[in-house]
């Protein structure tokens, strides 16, 4: 028997392609936040975002450490009043690949929900997931925090032994791998970033087979 029971999957650019530049459209908007909310220059605010996301994982994260005062949902609010339209669509080849995978899947999103929601619903695959596990559901703990990943196992209720973690971003993949999981990285062929890297998550069905396969055959 395999000891792998879940998929969990990151959201933005990882189940749909960096190409839609959605996340491009977010950091415009988190930029005009700050200008609006904190009084920076749109060149202050940039570097400030891109400071705060290297070092803490988001934006978010970096303002609420850094002690500025903010109301959380209003950023939500502002910051994912994006457009899809022309960006994403349904995706028949991406839904079939995920309801082939014989595991439990999930999403693990440093996003709120509601932005997870729409982007799924958007991409007909909503219902191929168990549940989303988004900043709120995390305790605003991040990844690449180990505190982010470590809630959302408890939330899954495994071991992180049991778990093939898809993500875009190596600093995620690198900390998931750290804990146990089995990391497949997307898009983004960093060297010793992850046990396993794919150029479009359609070829994770192909890797998840293949660890059921091999773990099977060991145990």
């Amino acid at each position: 028997m395999s000891r792998f029971q879940v998929v969990l999957f990151d959201l933005d650019e990882t189940l749909y392609p960096r190409s839609a530049a959605i996340m491009a459209q977010v950091s415009e908007r988190i930029n005009e936040y700050l200008v609006k909310h904190f009084g920076l220059s749109p060149a202050e605010a940039a570097d400030l975002r891109r400071r705060y996301r290297n070092t803490y994982g988001t934006a978010l994260r970096g303002l609420m450490e850094e002690g500025y005062p903010i109301d959380v949902e209003d950023f939500f609010r502002y910051v994912h009043d994006i457009d899809l339209d022309g960006r994403i669509e349904e995706d028949p080849a991406l839904r079939a690949m995920l309801l082939a995978l014989p595991l439990r899947r999930a999403v693990l999103t440093n996003s709120n929900l509601e932005h997870a929601e729409r982007v799924l619903q958007r991409m007909g695959v909503r219902d191929c997931f168990e549940r989303v596990i988004d900043i709120r559901a995390l305790n605003f703990y991040n990844k690449p925090s180990p505190e982010s990943y470590q809630r959302a196992l408890s939330l899954l209720g495994v071991p992180a032994e049991a778990v093939i973690f898809v993500e875009d971003t190596p600093a995620n993949t690198r900390a998931a791998r750290a804990l146990g999981m089995t990391t497949v990285l997307v898009d983004c062929p960093e060297p010793d970033a992850a046990d396993y890297y794919v150029p479009s998550v359609l070829d994770v069905g192909a890797v998840v087979q293949r660890l059921i396969r091999d773990s099977s055959s060991t145990t």
